[in-house]
């Protein structure tokens, strides 16, 4: 039974392979929340804009650019001590966070030896994936929680971190009972899920909606959810093998997007935290559709618009091209693409009320 009195949590899902702009979305909807949440581990970056300035988020939640909400790293995460560090002296900057960050104590966390340990296997080379491992320790620490490792190390292990530990599981749900908005700022793409993607070319734990919500310690049955599908016009893989795209898109180049945008300079994408060239392909709606079956989005976010149609980058407008392809989603599942990103500073939303109310916050 949903309490309809209790908070709203927003689960911001990636529905393809990641990199969607998942933070963009975040931290465009971060002044109309209490709470932000992030789960996952430090190989995805999440690239948001502050006054002008680039920042790209491996481990803090997005919603940082919000200095009245709290920021929590769930008990699900898997931190890695030195970019989360990094990424606390960096932002408090520009925004106080020290005072706003609670991380599970519960949360595992990388040590030297695991990351020596991933170095030394070569796990790209054993599965034949360059998506297999960042080389950070990141999947070796994922295996040795799994196996239930004595080495393992957590969050309340780490003498640095202990002003920052709580139970965020209690956290987050007393603050959705108090009727808290809350947003869970999801990491990669469904198309990279441990359960539903297509293995071995995938990431070491379920990206879906409602995995997400369990990673936090939160039921998606009891509370007010809304499930924010963001989606790529042209989806992206890292370099190399790092396997397929859908069955009915095709692989193409940089030059050929470009050429298909009409944009008047070179578009291309290197990965957040590489810096590699990224594969890109058409969109796929066998992918889309299959997304929709298992995370249930009751609203899309349309990415890379301005892939469809450079005359609409940074433009508060949509073009004839865009509106089509807006259509096309809207007809292959019933939910409204409300938010559209045409660069990477503008973000139309179509719902006029919440657009009105963060205008105000703002």
């Amino acid at each position: 039974m949903k309490h309809e009195n209790f908070g709203r949590i927003t689960i911001i899902v990636g529905m393809q392979y990641g990199s969607e702009g998942k933070g963009a979305i975040t931290s465009y909807l971060a002044p109309g929340c209490s709470l932000g949440v992030r789960t996952g581990a430090a190989n995805a970056g999440h690239t948001i804009y502050y006054e002008g300035q680039k920042f790209i988020m491996r481990q803090i939640p997005s919603v940082w650019v919000n200095p009245y909400a709290k920021l929590v790293i769930g008990v699900g995460a898997i931190i890695s001590p030195d970019i989360l560090s990094e990424e606390i002296e960096c932002t408090d900057r520009i925004l106080p966070v020290k005072n706003r960050i609670f991380i599970d104590y519960r949360a595992h966390v990388i040590s030297r030896k695991q990351i020596r340990a991933e170095q030394r296997t070569d796990l790209a080379q054993r599965i034949g994936s360059t998506s297999a491992t960042s080389g950070e320790g990141i999947g070796t620490a994922t295996a040795d929680k799994v196996l239930r490792k004595k080495s393992c190390v957590q969050a309340k292990d780490m003498e640095w971190m202990k002003p920052y530990l709580c139970d965020t599981v209690e956290m987050v749900n007393k603050y959705l009972e108090c009727e808290h908005p809350i947003i869970l700022e999801g990491t990669q793409g469904f198309g990279l899920s441990l359960e539903h993607g297509n293995f071995p070319y995938i990431t070491s734990r379920d990206t879906s909606a409602v995995a997400l919500a369990a990673s936090i310690g939160v039921s998606p049955h009891y509370f007010d959810v809304q499930v924010i599908g963001v989606v790529r016009s042209y989806p992206i893989r890292v370099a190399g093998n790092s396997g397929s795209f859908g069955e009915d898109s095709e692989e193409i180049t940089w030059d050929k997007l470009t050429k298909f945008a009409g944009a008047d300079q070179p578009i291309i994408e290197m990965t957040s935290v590489t810096g590699k060239v990224r594969r890109v392909a058409t969109f796929s709606e066998v992918d889309f559709t299959r997304a929709c079956q298992v995370n249930r989005p009751t609203e899309i976010a349309l990415t890379f618009a301005d892939y469809l149609d450079w005359r609409i980058h940074e433009k508060d407008e949509v073009s004839r091209t865009v509106e089509s392809f807006i259509s096309d989603l809207e007809n292959l599942y019933d939910a409204p693409v409300m938010l559209v990103k045409t660069g990477p500073e503008t973000v139309i939303d179509y719902n006029w009320y919440r657009r009105s109310m963060l205008r105000k916050i703002r």
